[in-house]
């Protein structure tokens, strides 16, 4: 083999080796992309279905009405039953507040200080839970957290004017849970992939029974 022969087999196999370098580099991008996808994804659902199980469990009472004055886009104040008395015929409940602090959704629940209604909570949270990080609003108009109330027989579709005074709290029929939650394993950012966040959305509806055919009734939570 010539000396020309040899630089000629020494380019080519140097294309290869850029070749096939390129096409890995590529496909480990595009796998921790679609990882960093699905785990935004499950962290996001596990986090809706935590939230929503709790305001589903949330009417315990004919009287209670679970959404409480002064929650807001980005905090929502609620009671429920200890997990230790919900199933009991008169469960003790417990204030819980989610709370959007930065990109940190927060849980802390604070336990009943009386023994029957009508209820006082302690100003200290017992306990105080990390639900997840990476959250945002799902846009600059879309809040967290919308509470609805019923209009002329059935669920408004404009939200209750925040933060709830006491009056709307005790009409909030609906809440409504929406955010964006970014991946974590691989540090991906909006500029390098604008579809990188999850958006995911729920309600719940906080009523035993439809409302009536009366569109002059107001139909209350916990019904």
């Amino acid at each position: 083999m010539t000396l020309v022969e040899m630089l000629i087999a020494a380019a080519a196999g140097v294309v290869v080796v850029a070749g096939l370098s390129a096409t890995s580099i590529v496909t480990l991008r595009e796998s921790n992309r679609v990882t960093s996808h699905v785990d935004a994804d499950q962290r996001a659902r596990m986090t809706m279905t935590k939230v929503t199980d709790q305001l589903h469990s949330a009417c315990f009472s004919y009287e209670n009405a679970p959404v409480l004055k002064e929650s807001d886009g980005s905090n929502l104040i609620f009671t429920r039953p200890t997990p230790a008395t919900l199933t009991k015929v008169s469960p003790t409940p417990l204030k819980s507040k989610i709370s959007l602090s930065g990109t940190t959704l927060t849980q802390y629940d604070y336990a009943a200080t009386t023994s029957a209604a009508p209820w006082s909570y302690s100003s200290t949270a017992s306990a105080t839970t990390e639900l997840m990080t990476g959250v945002n609003p799902v846009s600059a108009s879309v809040p967290i957290f919308r509470y609805y109330a019923y209009s002329s027989g059935k669920v408004s579709t404009t939200p209750q004017a925040v933060p709830l005074d006491e009056a709307n709290a005790l009409r909030t029929v609906q809440v409504t849970i929406a955010f964006k939650a970014s991946p974590l394993k691989t540090p991906l950012s909006a500029a390098s992939d604008p579809n990188s966040a999850t958006a995911i959305q729920n309600s719940v509806l906080l009523r035993f029974t439809p409302s009536g055919y009366e569109s002059s009734s107001e139909y209350l939570p916990c019904e």
